[in-house]
Formats: C-alpha cells, structure tokens, sequence
C-alpha cells in the first residue's frame, strides 16, 4: 500500500465508546511531529470514532481542529476487514441505481479495510487544559518518555512566517546568534526570534553553550531564510559533550501562505 493510499485509510473511523458525560470537553487546533520516528498506524478517539493521522519527524502534522475530553491520547490500530455487503437482486439495483451512480468522471470505491485502536496502552498522552477557550498548540511525541506528549503554545501570532522557535532541550542555557542580535535561552525553555535576514537569502547562525562557566560554540550554519515558512528548532545535548549541540530543523508553511484547508474532528453536530 502506497503513502496516500496508507493515509486515505486511517482517515476511516472505527465505532468507540462516548466519554463520560461530565467530563471536560476541550476545544483546539493541534499540530503533531514526532521526535523519534515517522508515526503511522496510530490515531486518537473522539466522539464515536478512532481517527488515524499520520505523524511526521521532519514536517508538521496537517492542523486537525479537535474537540473532545481534556486527555487526549495517542494509541495504536489494528486494521480490520470491512463487513461485506449482500448483493442486492436485479429488482433491487434497477431501484436503486439512480440513488447510488456516482457522479461522472468520478470511480466510487469503497475501503475494504477500517482501523480500530489495538487494546494496549495509550501510546502517549496528555491532559489538555480546560475552560481556556479555544487552544492552539503544537504536540512534540516522544513514545515512551514520560506521558510521551509535550504541549508548546502556538496562539494566534505568536510564531509567525518568517520567525523561528528555538526549544532548548539541554540542561544548560544555549545562546542563539543571529543577525538579529543575540538571544539566551534557559534549559528548558523557548523563544521566537525572526533572524534578521532578507527573504530567499542566507544568513550566519551561531549557537553558544554556556558550560563550566565558559562559553562554547556548539553549532554553526549557514542558513536560507524565507518568509513564507516558520521552522522549530528542537536543541538536544550530543551525548556525553556539552560542546556540541544535535540541531533539529522542522519546517512548517502555515495555511494562509500556502491556501490549505484544516481537517476537523470531532463528534458530529460539535461547534
């Protein structure tokens, strides 16, 4: 099964239990990456369905507008066989072949296959924060560390085209330079900063760590600056010294620069 196909089908909803009545129902817009490895083959449950997305490493997730419980959880699928369907008798399709000819130039197919959460334990988790209006958040996955999710805010204008956000996963302050100026970013924190620099042109980019009391460049590159799309930087420590820094770029080209649409989800008739 190619890539599209794979993604065609997870988008398939698979029957699940409602929430409890009383709980806490959440409203956001969520973007996924994945810090490990390319996730497919998970989803989520909200209303009455398991949704299956797809989770990539080096890009965002397409943007979902979610609404469900506080506790959003990453689980695996298992693909099931659909239930095949009698074949009608000739009276009964002469009946309903008007009903049922797709429109023309367009093949009707229906999948063959559906996907249903696996039974073992949520892959990853977290609990959303309730009664804040509406969220925008970017969703870090990190299987097996910790509850696996870390939440960055990502309201409106916060982290713009042409800026980029610095995570700094390290357990010491990092300085990031660019033509900008400088700016110093504590062990766990993060900062957006527009470089400086020009659109579709390159600029110098420094990353400084601050040690034992010495300051060490850790990472240097030259970088093509554009516009039209933000990128995260994750700052992971290299293992064993803290001289050097792993640097991982993700890019993102929001909606408006590139006139996508969102994919909603959630249960029906929900706002």
């Amino acid at each position: 099964m190619n890539f599209k196909a794979l993604l065609l089908a997870l988008l398939v909803g698979a029957p699940l239990l409602l929430p409890a009545a009383d709980s806490p129902v959440v409203e956001a817009r969520l973007k996924l990456i994945s810090t490990t490895r390319p996730l497919v083959g998970v989803g989520f449950a909200r209303g009455k369905k398991a949704e299956g997305i797809v989770i990539p490493t080096d890009m965002f997730s397409e943007e979902i507008t979610y609404r469900g419980p506080a506790r959003f959880e990453l689980f695996e699928l298992n693909t099931v066989a659909k239930p095949t369907e009698s074949i009608p008798t000739t009276s009964e399709k002469e009946g309903s072949s008007a009903k049922t000819r797709p429109a023309r130039g367009i093949k009707a197919r229906e999948p063959s296959h559906e996907f249903v959460p696996s039974g073992r334990p949520p892959l990853a988790w977290i609990d959303l924060p309730a009664n804040q209006g509406r969220l925008n958040l970017i969703l870090l996955i990190t299987p097996g560390k910790d509850n696996g999710i870390t939440a960055l805010n990502d309201a409106p204008g916060s982290f713009p085209p042409g800026s980029n956000r610095y995570l700094n996963l390290c357990g010491f302050p990092v300085v990031v330079k660019t033509p900008s100026g400088e700016q110093a970013i504590p062990p766990g924190g993060t900062k957006v900063i527009r470089p400086g620099a020009k659109d579709n042109d390159y600029y110098d980019l420094q990353l400084v760590t601050k040690t034992d009391g010495a300051d060490r460049l850790a990472f240097s590159s030259r970088i093509f600056h554009m516009e039209s799309i933000r990128k995260l930087y994750l700052l992971i420590q290299a293992p064993g010294d803290n001289a050097r820094l792993i640097v991982r770029d993700i890019e993102d080209r929001p909606p408006s620069a590139k006139g996508g649409t969102l994919t909603t989800v959630g249960p029906k008739g929900g706002k």
